[in-house]
């Protein structure tokens, strides 16, 4: 296995905490009967937290220093999991987690700076590198809400804040101790001049298709705790649905890889964005453990594309890439800030709250269709980008 590869456990190790944190808070709340509003609140702070983070960190984030930015986001990250079990009204716990992305955002900012320059060392393919990251960060997101689910049987909900910070511990150490290797053992394959510019336009629709998806996403993990509170499903149960969604990104993520040039085809966008719609429309009917999983399933396979896409075309053009990483990041945690917010708004054009089997099939149908929008202006945009004549990029 090339040694530089292992860089790849770093975002797969930290997603496994930030999962975790963001499972527990939310389903903690859920599980002392608090409604939508204040487990979304959850994720309305960690996304405002990391919204505002984002912005600066193409002011902050510097390749030469990234080894060192990244060690002081684990420390920060790693106090904060130990203050968190302390906590116990829902106020201070909204200000941990809006303190929480301040560390996460640094972190990652500063690791695909420091990845960008490991696989150019390394002459690996860029497409390659984003599925690879991809695959990694969500299979650590996968494991998060499977570990608290397993640790929940064992400690309280609080208690296992404190795994958080371990893991936080062990990817400071990995971080110090990783040397990556300089030596190039084969020329890089990069995509013709005429593609690579007309791709780096695509970065705009791109940004886009994150936004879309993981809005949709969070609005479905603020519906869901609350379902399955009323549905009595065991933490395991909790647990298993969104590692399903999780580790679906992964794989389809890592398929990806080997799928060709498919960052430039504007027709894949609805192909892909298919699979998000069935996957809600499967959340509309279900009340069982195996049809939420299989909702999250494709749903989870529709978000591998958009994170994919996105990191692919941000990527480029090496010298915009910390500015437009920066973008990335600041798309996501809007999306996090936005959800909450689509969730509430949905609930109350409705009257009603998405428990029971009537007003979740509402709820997620609302969603389906908000997304089939999104999505044609996403189509749209790509598509005239794709066919028209080059331009000037985008994003810086």
């Amino acid at each position: 296995m090339n040694r530089n590869a292992l860089i790849y456990v770093f975002p797969f190790a930290l997603d496994i905490a930030v999962a975790l944190l963001l499972f527990v808070g939310r389903h903690s709340l859920a599980s002392r009967g608090l409604g939508p509003d204040v487990v979304g609140s959850i994720l309305l702070c960690f996304g405002g937290g990391y919204l505002v983070a984002s912005l600066f960190m193409r002011h902050i984030v510097r390749p030469h220093l990234a080894r060192r930015q990244m060690l002081l986001a684990l420390a920060a990250l790693a106090a904060l999991c130990i203050w968190l079990p302390q906590v116990e009204s829902v106020h201070w716990t909204q200000v941990a987690f809006c303190l929480v992305p301040l560390s996460t955002s640094l972190f990652f900012n500063a690791f695909q700076s420091f990845m960008l320059g490991v696989s150019q060392d390394a002459a690996k393919p860029l497409a390659a590198m984003a599925g690879h990251y991809t695959c990694a960060w969500s299979l650590g997101y996968a494991l998060g809400p499977f570990a608290s689910g397993w640790a929940r049987a064992w400690c309280s909900w609080a208690q296992i804040y404190y795994l958080a910070a371990a893991i936080a511990g062990a990817v400071a150490i990995l971080v110090l101790l990783f040397r990556p290797r300089g030596e190039k053992s084969a020329p890089a394959v990069a995509p013709a001049p005429a593609m690579a510019r007309r791709g780096t336009a695509l970065v705009g629709p791109a940004w886009l298709g994150v936004a879309l998806a993981w809005i949709g996403w969070t609005v479905v993990s603020i519906w869901w705790p609350v379902q399955a509170a009323a549905l009595a499903f065991t933490p395991t149960v909790k647990g298993g649905v969104e590692f399903a969604f999780a580790v679906s990104q992964s794989l389809g993520a890592l398929a990806l890889v080997y799928a060709g040039a498919w960052h430039h085809r504007p027709g894949l966008v609805f192909a892909f964005g298919g699979l998000g719609l069935v996957g809600l429309a499967v959340l509309t009917a279900a009340g069982s453990p195996a049809l939420f999983g299989a909702g999250a399933v494709l749903y989870g396979l529709y978000t591998s594309s958009a994170f994919s896409a996105m990191v692919y075309h941000s990527m480029l053009e090496p010298h915009r890439a910390v500015a437009r990483v920066a973008v990335n990041e600041t798309v996501v945690g809007s999306s996090f800030f936005v959800g909450p917010l689509v969730a509430g708004a949905v609930e109350w054009a409705r009257g009603a709250t998405c428990v029971g089997s009537a007003g979740g099939m509402a709820a997620y149908g609302w969603l389906a269709m908000l997304l089939a929008l999104g999505l044609a202006v996403q189509f749209g945009w790509t598509r005239r980008l794709a066919s028209a004549p080059t331009r000037a990029a985008v994003g810086d």
